[in-house]
């Protein structure tokens, strides 16, 4: 699982990743592994989202179809812990990972954002909800909005699901609120970072519930949205 440190493959030690991928495609099967488990909470900042990253709007579009599935990574093992990353599936992102490790080009597309100097819409209101007419349930989304780029929203079905991603952009932006000795990830402040309310306290499901009180519960919206070209510089 991960973070679990392998450290004998058939019996003989490995110093490093090179070494144990080598034992591990000549062992013999069954093939023993030892591993270290230490015990440390590990934090992961990724999953299956919907997203929408090519409009001037902060609000969630008018469509359920006009978002895009995507698998983001906040930071990870293979990025910058500033850096999103958004995938096409959680498979193309294990290929990133592999090709990367092995120093070779990553062959599958991804988007990139930076989010030094970004900021989480209304973040003090805690993630922010659309109901479609096609959808059982609403959607609970988050808005970032970088420095210089388009806004970028996330969603997810229900809270529990966009928990990983948000709490990963809110330390990235806490972080970088210490180093600067600046507080307010939704408004502005100083004296320090605040810490923002947690929307996640008694776990988040699909439909409406203690969790849903205080969040926008608008409905859509009739004006259409300002599309502007969707920026490739990172592969879409």
């Amino acid at each position: 699982e991960l973070g679990h440190v392998l450290l004998k493959v058939n019996g003989i030690d490995v110093k490093n990743p090179k070494e144990a991928s080598r034992l591990i495609k000549e062992g013999p099967r069954p093939l023993p592994l030892l591993f270290y488990v230490p015990e440390t909470q590990i934090v992961v900042a990724e999953g299956e989202h919907m997203v929408k990253y090519n409009t001037k709007e902060t609000g969630a579009p008018n469509s359920a179809k006009d978002w895009k599935p995507k698998y983001v990574v906040i930071g990870g093992i293979i990025a910058q812990p500033w850096m999103m990353n958004m995938y096409r599936s959680k498979s193309e992102y294990d290929i990133a990972v592999i090709e990367t490790q092995a120093r070779r080009p990553v062959s599958v597309k991804v988007k990139q954002f930076s989010l030094q100097g970004a900021r989480i819409q209304n973040d003090w209101q805690g993630p922010q909800m659309v109901k479609y007419k096609n959808k059982l349930h609403p959607w609970k989304y988050i808005v970032i909005l970088p420095v210089s780029r388009n806004p970028i929203k996330i969603a997810s079905p229900n809270l529990s699901q966009l928990r990983p991603c948000h709490e990963g952009v809110r330390r990235v932006l806490m972080a970088q609120q210490r180093d600067r000795g600046t507080g307010g990830g939704g408004g502005g402040g100083g004296g320090g970072p605040r810490r923002q309310p947690d929307p996640y306290r008694g776990g988040g499901g699909g439909g409406r519930g203690a969790n849903d009180r205080g969040y926008d519960t608008r409905e859509r919206r009739n004006e259409r949205p300002d599309y502007e070209g969707d920026r490739r510089g990172g592969g879409y």
